[in-house]
């Protein structure tokens, strides 16, 4: 069940460290444009390079990093080089996808391409990736050398498993042969590898065995892969006051996203063939995708997916989490975290 109250209870109490090394591995720096941009998208800056309150994102991987750390006897402050380096990982990737994507806002905010041009932006999120490998080097004064070693093995692992899920999930827009498991298979890449990185990074730091280690990549990886659902079920049906886009809105572009994979192989003719209308037309009106969205979930689409999604969450909580024997209130908050990222809301 959804406790959003322990959830972001969680969240805070890990926050202050992860963007302490964050700040730290910035604080050195040059003061020049390349590095108000990374500010700037990170939530750290405005457009002109002016410092503001932090305004990123929930901070999802790094709490899970941390709290895996703590779940097997470590301390925060051990993870927290790896925490900072998974979200600057992980705000890359965001930096390249709203250039690929033709995104223009994040965040209630202009993107960084849009603002600088693309070329700026390519190269702040090549800067990114640069400082989430720097980020994890500050892990040595907690950890040896061989576990440091292991620990950024693991992060650039993540990012070439994410490069080759967002190629995957490129290749797929047009096509109408898809499956649910290549559907599954290119979010487990996309989606799953910073969360598997997160959960298991935090584990090897803290000194776990590779059982527990390996208990907990399999754990950060499946509910990634749920994460993912989630957010295509918020696409098509979830509230604009929360999300930010019109219902439907994912009808609008050219994605594979579950919904359309599950209605293009399952879904009643009619609904198909509006739906191969829409896609074919990717500036179709905000009402006809609506409309579809609406009659896609009478159909059972969106119990589909949330059906798959659930499902995924008891394999990460039963089989992957149970396997690690944690203390009941340490699988409690990791479970309350599982929740959250499938009963999200925005």
């Amino acid at each position: 069940m959804l406790d959003p109250a322990r959830v972001n209870q969680i969240l805070r109490r890990y926050r202050p460290l992860v963007e302490a090394e964050i700040r730290a591995v910035l604080a050195s720096r040059a003061e020049i444009p390349l590095y108000d941009m990374i500010r700037y998208h990170l939530g750290y800056a405005d457009a002109a390079g002016k410092r503001v309150t932090a305004s990123g994102g929930k901070g999802i991987r790094s709490a899970l990093c941390l709290l895996a750390c703590e779940a097997v006897g470590g301390m925060p402050e051990q993870a927290a080089p790896a925490g900072a380096a998974l979200e600057l990982a992980h705000s890359f990737t965001l930096l390249h996808d709203d250039i690929a994507d033709h995104d223009g806002q994040r965040r209630g905010r202009p993107t960084v391409w849009k603002l600088w041009g693309v070329g700026h932006a390519i190269t702040a999120g090549d800067a990114m990736y640069a400082l989430a490998n720097l980020a994890m080097s500050r892990a040595a004064q907690h950890a040896s050398p061989e576990v440091v070693a292991g620990a950024a093995q693991e992060l650039n692992q993540a990012v070439l498993d994410v490069c080759e899920g967002q190629q995957l999930d490129i290749s797929y827009e047009g096509r109408d042969d898809l499956s649910r498991d290549d559907y599954l298979h290119m979010v487990s890449l996309k989606t799953g590898a910073l969360y598997r990185a997160a959960a298991s990074v935090g584990a090897r730091v803290a000194g776990a065995g590779g059982e527990v280690v390996a208990a907990f990549r399999s754990f950060g990886s499946t509910i990634g892969m749920a994460y993912q659902i989630r957010d295509d079920v918020l696409g098509l049906w979830g509230d604009p006051r929360r999300t930010g886009k019109p219902v439907g809105s994912d009808l609008r572009r050219n994605k594979r996203s579950l919904p359309i994979i599950l209605m293009m192989s399952a879904g009643r003719l009619e609904l198909r063939r509006r739906l191969t209308e829409l896609l074919d037309h990717e500036a179709g009106s905000e009402e006809a995708a609506a409309d579809l969205a609406a009659a896609m979930e009478r159909d059972g689409i969106r119990d589909q997916c949330e059906r798959i999604a659930a499902d995924l969450l008891a394999e990460a909580v039963t089989k992957h989490l149970a396997s690690a024997h944690l203390e009941r209130r340490w699988q409690e908050q990791l479970e309350a975290v599982a929740h959250y990222m499938i009963e999200r809301t925005g």
